[in-house]
């Protein structure tokens, strides 16, 4: 057995059991939010959400927010504006500058589709303290900060 066989291991890899978990919870959001018939996939619902806690924000804080490039960025917030949900309005500052805002429509949509991600992550946690979550939210948010402030390796 390699050296490299015997220290990674899938079930131990923070990496891999977060995209795991993502995973998981994608699907399954992407299931019920089809099945209530809401307009939205998992994705969409990545963009709305940030605007749902930060109304306004221009399509490149939201690109960042959402780790997204600023072409998947602009496509999603075409697709969102569309159907209604959305409204792309000019900056008062920078006419050139777009700012997002949630529609009464997607207010609308939000509050139900919310309370279905709220449903699958009471689910997740079940049986789980709340400080155990509150250590894993606060690992998962320090190795996030880890990478971005981390210069690449070569």
């Amino acid at each position: 057995m390699t050296a490299h066989a015997t220290t990674y291991s899938l079930e131990t890899s923070l990496g891999h059991l977060a995209t795991r978990f993502s995973r998981v919870v994608l699907r399954r959001l992407n299931a019920d939010l089809a099945t209530h018939d809401l307009g939205i996939t998992a994705e969409h619902y990545s963009l709305l959400v940030q605007l749902w806690e930060h109304n306004g924000l221009t399509q490149g804080a939201l690109a960042d927010k959402t780790a997204k490039d600023k072409t998947t960025m602009a496509r999603l917030a075409a697709t969102l504006e569309s159907r209604g949900l959305i409204e792309r309005r000019s900056s008062p500052s920078d006419g050139r500058e777009r700012l997002l805002f949630l529609s009464a429509t997607g207010k609308d949509v939000m509050d139900r589709a919310t309370e279905l991600a709220g449903a699958i992550l009471a689910d997740a946690q079940r049986g789980i303290s709340a400080e155990e979550l509150a250590l894993c939210r606060d690992i998962l948010r320090r190795a996030c900060t880890n990478l971005h402030t981390a210069p690449a390796a070569d």
